[in-house]
């Protein structure tokens, strides 16, 4: 086979963008292709092809006017989509985001060219079928899905010839919805471990749970939980933008939670630094990259099985797995931590060498090559 090279699609910026920069600094990258600014990449201007034409706009439009946003999307991704496929290079694989590249990786499948899939999450249709239970068993309304979108990424799954998932629990919704074992690969995602480092001593009993706070998220078992423990010495502090409606249904009004919406990297490391645990209450996730963040802050993570724990944490070592949807798990865990802190110091500590020995985006980026070199050749 020749030497594998590789162009990598994606329309935002999640860890794709890592992992095109493991990807140039392993001599492999041909290009990628995107809607990041340039100067947000730090790869070398020849290697990077953006498309800001129609994407800057749509986030400024889809905020002003929310009900748009559905078709202000299919519009972008239709358009950077095609755009994309005219502008591969000559690679030997091609791995682009999920749902934002069907066109082109049926043009480079065509070509003979392999194709990767790369899901951050669940097969869609599990990630529906959970979290539309999830609504109607707490009387939340529907997490939007947008068949458009949902049909491309079924045309991904069927095309690619390897789909790249971070965590077994995320594999296995694939393989119950009858997609063979080979081609589905569990790489979980790296974790800068000198941008993300312990801080100050935290304040005890601080809670801190990060990402967008709504259903997904599992935040009303978290603030369920918090209202619950035994100590009122506890706080509970949501960093992420806070969905529509949620406010009320959380009932942040009451200022018992702490929320402070939507912040830069900055601020959410300095949250992390400050807390002395970190709550991830999902109901369904891949691999939250905020977890292995989180351990490398030194702080014991309680975590819902659904959340692709399992690839960072031993039970009872780096911090505690629950079940998902369930309030009084939770509360129990942070209960038993709040109430061991010299424990909960040592499993925090465990954590910060869990990740430092995992190998970081180095170890990622190495895994992701051979995932796509796997492609390559059988396509070869």
């Amino acid at each position: 086979m020749e030497r594998l090279t590789a162009t990598v699609i994606s329309a935002y910026p999640f860890h794709m963008i890592d992992q095109a920069r493991q990807l140039h600094e392993l001599g492999v990258l041909e290009r990628l292709v995107t809607t990041v600014p340039r100067s947000r990449v730090g790869l070398p201007v020849g290697q990077v092809k953006t498309r800001m034409r129609y994407a800057a706009a749509r986030r400024v439009a889809g905020r002003a006017v929310p009900r748009l946003d559905p078709t202000l999307n299919r519009f972008v991704v239709r358009d950077f989509d095609q755009w994309a496929s005219k502008r591969l290079g000559r690679p030997s694989v091609v791995n682009a985001l999920s749902g934002f590249a069907t066109a082109t990786v049926t043009r480079a499948s065509a070509e003979g060219v392999a194709v990767c899939c790369d899901r951050g999450s669940w097969h869609i249709e599990e990630q529906k079928r959970v979290l539309d239970e999830e609504a109607e068993r707490i009387g939340a309304p529907l997490v939007r899905f947008d068949r458009f979108m949902a049909e491309r990424e079924l045309q991904e799954y069927d095309l690619a010839d390897r789909i790249l998932v971070p965590s077994e629990r995320a594999r296995r919704t694939f393989l119950d919805r009858g997609i063979s074992a080979e081609r589905v690969v569990t790489i979980p995602y790296g974790v800068d471990v000198t941008e993300f480092v312990p801080g100050a001593p935290p304040q005890p009993g601080a809670i801190v749970s990060v990402g967008t706070v709504g259903m997904r998220k599992g935040h009303r078992y978290l603030v369920d939980a918090f209202r619950s423990l035994s100590t009122s010495a506890a706080s509970l502090t949501l960093v992420g933008p806070v969905e529509p409606g949620w406010d009320a249904l959380l009932g942040l009004s009451r200022g018992d939670v702490r929320s402070v919406g939507a912040v830069s990297r900055g601020r959410v490391i300095e949250e992390l630094q400050r807390a002395s645990v970190f709550a991830l209450a999902s109901i369904e996730e891949g691999l939250a990259l905020v977890l292995a963040q989180a351990m490398a802050c030194g702080l014991p993570v309680v975590a819902t099985e659904s959340t692709g724990v399992r690839e960072l944490v031993e039970d009872g070592v780096e911090g505690l797995i629950v079940a998902p949807a369930d309030s009084a798990a939770l509360a129990e865990a942070l209960d038993w931590l709040l109430s061991n802190p010299d424990r909960a110091k040592a499993m925090g500590a465990a954590g910060r060498r869990r990740v430092e020995g995992f190998g970081g985006w180095d170890r990622y980026g190495r895994a992701v090559v051979a995932a796509l070199a796997d492609a390559a050749r059988e396509r070869a």
